[in-house]
């Protein structure tokens, strides 16, 4: 095992799923550090804080990378106590929990930053690396990095996120990739054909929206014999109801490239105990949105929907939004996205093609302060929130010159 794959299991090791990121952090900046580059900590509350660290001078363009320190937590702890020895590697697989996703494609962009200070390289502008917190959450990290004016200055954008899949997964799935517009079987074929490595990567060049909201109930705190009109549960359970129906109607007005609004029913809570029903009961929901729907379009039809339950129902809902992020379609034609088109090429072996996907929260909130921005999402991972994680150590050396080669290029 090399320098490179020791440093990143060491990475991983570190627990960040939303309570440690400033472990993830300080591991990186003593890295930096280590190797002489300018390197600025952003600390938050509690035990976060992030980091923004570049070389290069004023000479021409801002180049910048985004990554996320934070680790999604996953409930099926169980099957995610099978990854074999614990965080090791075998057959040039690096296990760990969330390895193939966020923070890996974080540490790819920082390992190519110190490799252009190591060697030297000249550039004409800044490569610059962003290290945030909270995107398993609110973004929290990157929207107070923006607010003090810290990304003001950027001409170009790469978020660096898991980008592939195995190919094997995407033989299976080339027909429902079709079904929603993503990629055509024609398109999914030429793929499969001129892989020469165990992961196809793409370009995405278009990300969903996202939309977090709850949605409270108030009730009545007493045993289960009394009045059930006291629950507050009961109230969530026709919200529910009304809210399937709305967003069952909107599955015929897709996005030609995104697909439909998606929602997901996250957390639901209630009573702490088995015979009391609850004084408050609360719904958590994570919708991806699409240009065509917009977040401001939804937020009104459920405050129909809540107002329309409290009258029928004599409830007591109310609507609190967590956060909001618009959809981006971004440009495939831009500098940026075609230098990066022809580098990973090259060193992946593949052909790669431009999709639109679910995520894309942070790339939003940067081009909402900077609409010209030119952005771009490719990274090393190929199965981000799943258990027995891994990521190819081949594919992850790489992505680092990628990385390298993007930046050399851009700013030459």
């Amino acid at each position: 095992m090399n320098e490179v794959e020791e440093i990143l299991q060491k990475i991983i090791q570190i627990r960040d799923d939303g309570a440690c990121e400033t472990r993830v952090a300080d591991y990186l900046i003593r890295l930096l550090q280590i190797h002489d580059i300018k390197t600025r900590v952003i600390r938050f509350s509690g035990n976060c804080s992030g980091f923004i660290a570049e070389i290069g001078n004023n000479r021409g363009p801002v180049l910048a990378f985004v990554g996320h320190e934070d680790t999604t937590l996953l409930d099926n702890s169980t099957e995610q106590a099978t990854v074999p020895a614990n965080d090791s590697k075998i057959d040039r697989k690096i296990y760990g929990q969330e390895v193939a996703g966020l923070e890996v494609s974080l540490a790819a962009a920082v390992f190519a930053l110190i490799e252009l200070k190591e060697k030297k390289v000249p550039l004409k502008g800044k490569f610059r690396v962003y290290g945030t917190i909270g995107n398993e959450n609110s973004t929290v990290g990157i929207r107070k990095m923006i607010a003090a004016g810290l990304a003001s200055d950027l001409d170009a954008l790469v978020v660096s996120e898991p980008s592939g899949m195995k190919i094997q997964t995407l033989a299976k799935i080339a027909p429902k990739l079709e079904k929603l517009g993503i990629i055509s079987k024609n398109d999914a074929v030429e793929l499969l054909k001129r892989n020469q490595i165990v992961e196809q990567h793409f370009l995405e060049s278009a990300r969903r929206g996202a939309l977090s909201y709850d949605v409270i109930s108030q009730g009545k705190a007493t045993q289960s014999s009394s009045c059930v009109e006291a629950n507050a549960i009961n109230s969530l359970l026709a919200f529910i109801q009304e809210q399937n129906t709305y967003f069952e109607n909107l599955s015929n007005q897709e996005s030609l490239i995104l697909g439909p609004t998606t929602p997901v029913i996250t957390k639901i809570s209630g009573s702490k105990q088995l015979r009391t029903m609850p004084e408050k009961a609360k719904l958590s929901v994570f919708v991806r949105t699409i240009p065509e729907i917009s977040n401001e379009q939804l937020i009104k039809q459920l405050e129909q929907i809540i107002k329309k339950i409290n009258l029928k129902f004599s409830a007591k809902l109310s609507l609190k939004i967590n956060f909001k992020h618009e959809p981006l379609i971004l440009s495939p034609d831009s500098r940026i996205s075609q230098i990066t088109r022809k580098v990973s090429e090259q060193q992946l072996h593949q052909k790669l093609t431009f999709i639109g996907t679910a995520n894309g929260k942070n790339a939003s909130q940067f081009v909402r302060t900077n609409p010209r921005l030119d952005v771009l999402v490719i990274g090393p991972g190929n199965a981000s929130y799943q258990v027995n994680q891994y990521v190819n150590s081949k594919v992850f050396r790489n992505f680092i010159k990628i990385y390298e080669e993007v930046t050399t290029e851009y700013l030459q």
